[in-house]
């Protein structure tokens, strides 16, 4: 997947029919329905590059390519749905911004280049309900959503040209997904969102840090992709 500019600011999807056959192939796997929430605003088109257009872009593509019913996405303008904001806790100047269900998974920046390749999967594996961890994995993080004390974080910074993060991303998407909530995703674009990088520090991508909830800073646990195990131990041992 590409996107292509009319001028600088304007920045536009283009996906060729190759890459529209793969993501529906994909998509055909889902036996189960997936729900996004999409956050935009008017202040994108205020920005160096409005990635508000190809995200919109995207997701409708998406949508179009599911089987019917299987992919929806709410879309929230804040000038209009300030409302769906503050009831996400979403930042208005943080957009474009993605929501997985209740927010379980979030995306803060567009999911573009390389990145898209994970955002496609993490739909395709929610939409099957197959997480891909393994066994051992899967019980102790069901475990720790019934036994955790507090919520952890997964914040993993990517930039789109990078290859493996995408595979940063979903593991910790899906240990999200399997400890029902009790672990948070949370993906981020450093180039979209530099003061969070800086904020944490982060030199290279991609990176990941693990917060547990009510922490006001986190520490990068990970520089690549973390090993399930390792993952999964730091995870339970802020969650207790």
């Amino acid at each position: 997947m590409s996107y292509y500019g009319g001028h600088e600011e304007v920045i536009h999807l283009d996906v060729d029919d190759e890459s529209k056959s793969i993501v529906r192939e994909s998509l055909a796997q889902m036996t189960y329905p997936v729900e996004l929430h999409f956050f935009t605003s008017r202040t994108c088109a205020n920005r160096d590059i409005n990635w508000c257009i190809p995200t919109e872009e995207l997701l409708d593509l998406f949508t179009q390519l599911a089987p019917q019913g299987m992919l929806r996405v709410n879309k929230y303008i804040y000038e209009k749905s300030a409302d769906a904001f503050e009831k996400f806790g979403v930042e208005p100047y943080r957009v474009p911004a993605i929501y997985f269900e209740d927010g379980f998974i979030r995306y803060l920046g567009a999911p573009m280049g390389e990145e898209a390749r994970g955002f496609l999967e993490t739909i395709v594996r929610l939409g099957t309900g197959r997480t891909g961890l393994r066994q051992r994995t899967r019980a102790e993080l069901a475990a720790l959503a019934r036994t955790a004390s507090r919520r952890v974080y997964i914040l993993t910074f990517t930039t789109p040209s990078c290859p493996y993060c995408p595979y940063a991303a979903l593991i910790a998407n899906m240990f999200a997904y399997e400890s029902r909530g009790r672990v948070l995703s949370v993906v981020i674009d450093a180039y979209e969102n530099p003061d969070l990088a800086n904020m944490y520090g982060v030199m290279g991508v991609p990176a990941v840090v693990i917060q547990p909830e009510g922490a006001s800073l986190g520490e990068i646990e990970f520089v690549g992709v973390p090993p399930e195990h390792a993952l999964l131990a730091r995870v339970k041992s802020l969650a207790t």
